[in-house]
């Protein structure tokens, strides 16, 4: 529950740290928001079949492995760097009401046409350590669930 102004400024600028890394292409900053246990998930509703779906889901690989934060430095590690999508250049809008928040996802090819990517939001559980707030669980809803490549990337 927060209960003070500053909890809520702090959450504030988690949010907007959180787009600001993304936007900037800074992937293991981007991994240093979560709590060590802390778990990613990228998830759609398929009125197809009638269920979510689960596209992405940070988790420790096998039972000596404690900390999901190591599984997602390790799929942002395989990144690289350069250009290593057909759009580079995104912009994450994101507002904030308590914990859940919402996005926008642009796009910007090199010739500089900008389309929309994807829409959706944040169900986020926080936790505070050390006077500081990080992600426990970062789950995406996906509202576009028709993606092309490069899912993978951090949303």
């Amino acid at each position: 529950m927060i209960t003070s102004a500053s909890d809520t400024a702090a959450i504030v600028d988690l949010i907007q740290r959180t787009a600001m890394l993304l936007d900037e292409e800074k992937f293991e900053a981007w991994v240093e928001l979560f709590d060590a246990r802390g778990t990613y998930e990228l998830s759609a509703y398929s009125s197809e079949i009638r269920r979510w779906m689960t596209w992405q889901l940070s988790e420790p690989r096998c039972a000596r492995e404690k900390c999901s934060r190591t599984s997602m430095s390790m799929c942002v590690n395989r990144l690289g760097g350069g250009t290593w999508w057909e759009f580079r250049w995104c912009r994450w809008m994101a507002s904030m009401r308590q914990v859940t928040s919402h996005f926008s996802l642009f796009r910007t090819s090199p010739e500089g046409q900008s389309s929309l990517f994807m829409v959706g939001g944040y169900q986020d559980q926080l936790i505070k350590h050390a006077g500081v707030w990080v992600y426990a669980k970062h789950k995406v809803i996906c509202d576009t669930r028709m993606l092309d490549s490069f899912t993978h990337i951090p949303v």
